[in-house]
C-alpha cells in the first residue's frame, strides 16, 4: 500500500498530531509491540506506524484536560526564602560572609 501525506492527513487533524502519533506508535513497535498490519518492515518501525495510520488501524484522538502553564510542567514549586530583613525581624542572625585568612609568608 502506498502512503501519501493526503491519506495520512485525512486520519489526523494536523501534521503535528500525525507526527506525534506516528512517533509514539513507532516507539511501541520498536519496543516489541506487534504491528496491526500484515505487510511490515521489522527494521523500520516508523514506516510500519505510518502504514497502520494510513490503513486506519490506529485512531488518533486528542484528549482534553486541564491546561497547565509551561512553568507548572517543568519546575517544582519553590519555597520562598525569607529576606535578611525578615530574618532579623524574627530574631535570626543574618549569614555573615566568610573572610579569607591571610597566609603568612
Amino acid at each position: 500500500m502506498d502512503i501519501t501525506i493526503d491519506t495520512l492527513l485525512a486520519r489526523a487533524k494536523n501534521k503535528f498530531l500525525l507526527a506525534n502519533a506516528a512517533a509514539a506508535r513507532a516507539k511501541q513497535i520498536a519496543e516489541g509491540s506487534l504491528p496491526y498490519i500484515d505487510s511490515f518492515d521489522p527494521t523500520n518501525p516508523v514506516i510500519t506506524a505510518l502504514r497502520e495510520i494510513a490503513a486506519d488501524k490506529i485512531k488518533i484522538k486528542v484528549l482534553s484536560g486541564p491546561v497547565k502553564k509551561p512553568q507548572e510542567l517543568l519546575l517544582p514549586p519553590e519555597e520562598e526564602k525569607p529576606s535578611a530583613l525578615e530574618r532579623l525581624a524574627k530574631g535570626k542572625k543574618a549569614a555573615k560572609p566568610k573572610k579569607e585568612k591571610k597566609k603568612k609568608s
